[in-house]
């Protein structure tokens, strides 16, 4: 992958962990500026040209300055997607106009193991937690190449999703807009879903 495609493979990893930043309140003693992550995700789904902006990072520097990272956190499940997910867009900062193979990685595994975190709690945990059947009827019904991997269900679910999109990623011409074309619109519907579905699971588990 060239820069330009490093940073849209980027951009939809990140994508898949984005709704427990915006849709999950975050707990308030971290003094995280809601404000500050709705134009954290805003304006860095506009870097998938990889240009430096001032609005994003102005948003990064905000959170930067909350207590969150002033303070030890010991993290539920919801609050773990969290501090990774920021944790990963921060990076992203770094990055900008030379994002290479190695932070591109970085970025990409760590939505797999957040993956593989949740289901690793979700094997562990007495809760009955809605929509147990559904993901276990997926996990028979996926295609023998995933299924191989053995893992539980966000994680392979993930993995079905990355690689749509890294598939697009690398087929896409030089300079397209991927996010504005129909192929890019089908995969950031995916990349939501899977989303949504995350929030789901988390908000079902008790906070302290």
């Amino acid at each position: 992958m060239d820069g330009a495609r490093r940073h849209r493979a980027m951009f939809f990893a990140l994508r898949r962990v984005q709704a427990p930043l915006s849709d999950i309140a975050m707990p308030e003693e971290w003094g995280v500026d809601p404000a500050a992550i709705e134009v954290l995700l805003r304006r860095g789904a506009a870097r998938l040209d990889g240009e430096p902006d001032e609005a994003f990072q102005e948003a990064l520097d905000r959170l930067g300055q909350a207590p969150l990272f002033e303070s030890e956190v010991d993290p539920g499940p919801a609050e773990t997607f969290q501090l990774e997910a920021i944790s990963s867009w921060m990076l992203v900062s770094e990055a900008l106009g030379e994002m290479t193979e190695g932070q591109t990685d970085t970025i990409v595994v760590r939505t797999r193991e957040l993956a593989d975190h949740l289901d690793g709690y979700l094997h562990e945990t007495l809760m009955v937690v809605p929509g147990e059947e559904d993901r276990e009827r997926y996990l028979m019904n996926v295609a023998d190449p995933l299924r191989a991997y053995g893992l539980g269900y966000f994680a392979t679910r993930n993995l079905e999703v990355e690689g749509r999109c890294h598939e697009a990623v690398l087929a896409a011409a030089d300079g397209t807009d991927l996010s504005a074309s129909a192929t890019g619109r089908e995969l950031l519907g995916l990349c939501d879903e899977y989303s949504r579905e995350l929030v789901a699971v988390l908000t079902t588990f008790p906070r302290d």
